[in-house]
């Protein structure tokens, strides 16, 4: 935006000066070797102080800005002065004891010899954008403290469950019995794990299933597979599916898994589960695969109530299981992930 000098007269600057007051803008020059500011009437009327009382030096001008933003202002005019052309940035100015947050653009004509000569700028009133800036900051940070609160309160309420079933186990006389307890709380756990992962991101509507079913394997791995000597393997190609989706999901592998390391390495056998995520180009591949022994004859699918709970949750989420068997057995899920359930 070109200046106006103060002196410049007729009508064309009238309408200039009109549109910049209807603008909330103004503009302004800085003569920087003999220190002579010049604002036009809008750039007055936008600091609400009457025109003949605009600042003519550049000390007078920084006295209007507010006392927390004038080191960061002069740093980026001297930043400009020795490399720069151009320059913006915005502060806060406070006149008669009224804070407007101020936006500025500013370009430096140089001297032949390459030296400062002056600098030319528009200011903006940008008052309104920070103030719904600030409330949406506001409003974010106290959904912060109620995330927080919330993250807290589930997280003792899940440790309560566990608890309660924990003891429950240990009443138990029956190892069916038992192993049906301590599955029941992996399943806490992976929902546990979920809500975590959640409460770390910034979207609380969709989750990098990737990140989650690697973190549900290291809690596999290590509360689970250890004492059976089965590895566990993630490999998960980045995916980001709703949160409706994720949960099923992690259910699912948390029962196959469960389900291999039970049955596919009969005592003292060794052995690996592989979970992998793929993105065929037409829907995601969800497996779960092991190098065990295989499934009984006839079966072709995870049997008891693991088994039921993984085809009700394959059949929630509209995907088709499909087993394969050989060398081990291959669950594969296969889904579409943009399913916003």
């Amino acid at each position: 935006m070109a200046f106006v000098h103060a002196s410049d007269g007729g009508f064309n600057r009238e309408r200039l000066v009109a549109a910049l007051r209807a603008s909330r803008c103004g503009t302004w020059r800085w003569d920087i070797a003999n220190n002579v500011v010049e604002w036009d009437e809008a750039l007055s009327d936008l600091y609400g102080i009457a025109h003949a009382d605009a600042p003519k030096t550049a000390e007078a001008f920084f006295a209007l800005v507010h006392p927390d933003d004038r080191e960061r202002i002069s740093q980026a005019l001297q930043a400009c002065f020795e490399s720069g052309t151009e320059v913006e940035y915005d502060f806060r100015t406070i006149v008669s004891g009224e804070t407007r947050w101020i936006y500025d653009r500013s370009q430096l004509t140089r001297a032949a010899d390459g030296s400062p000569s002056h600098f030319t700028g528009a200011c903006l009133d940008v008052t309104e954008r920070k103030q719904i800036e600030e409330e949406r900051n506001a409003a974010l940070r106290q959904q912060e403290l109620l995330m927080r609160e919330l993250n807290h309160r589930v997280k003792n309420h899940l440790q309560m469950i566990t608890g309660m079933i924990h003891l429950q186990s240990m009443r138990a006389k029956s190892d069916d019995t038992k192993a049906e307890f301590e599955k029941t709380i992996q399943r806490i756990h992976a929902i546990a794990d979920l809500h975590a992962l959640l409460y770390r991101g910034n979207d609380l509507g969709s989750v990098d299933i990737d990140a989650y079913l690697r973190e549900l394997c290291d809690k596999l791995r290590n509360s689970v597979l250890p004492e059976r000597g089965v590895g566990l393997i993630c490999d998960a190609e980045p995916l980001r599916v709703s949160i409706d989706l994720a949960l099923p999901l992690g259910l699912i592998v948390n029962e196959l898994v469960i389900n291999a390391a039970k049955y596919a390495f009969p005592e003292n056998t060794s052995g690996s589960v592989i979970v992998a995520l793929r993105n065929t180009g037409t829907d995601t591949l969800l497996s779960v695969s092991d190098d065990g022994q295989g499934l009984a004859d006839g079966q072709t699918a995870p049997q008891g109530g693991g088994g039921r709970l993984v085809r009700g949750l394959a059949e929630q989420i509209g995907a088709e299981i499909r087993v394969v068997t050989g060398a081990g057995t291959t669950f594969e899920v296969r889904f579409d992930a943009s399913l916003n359930l």
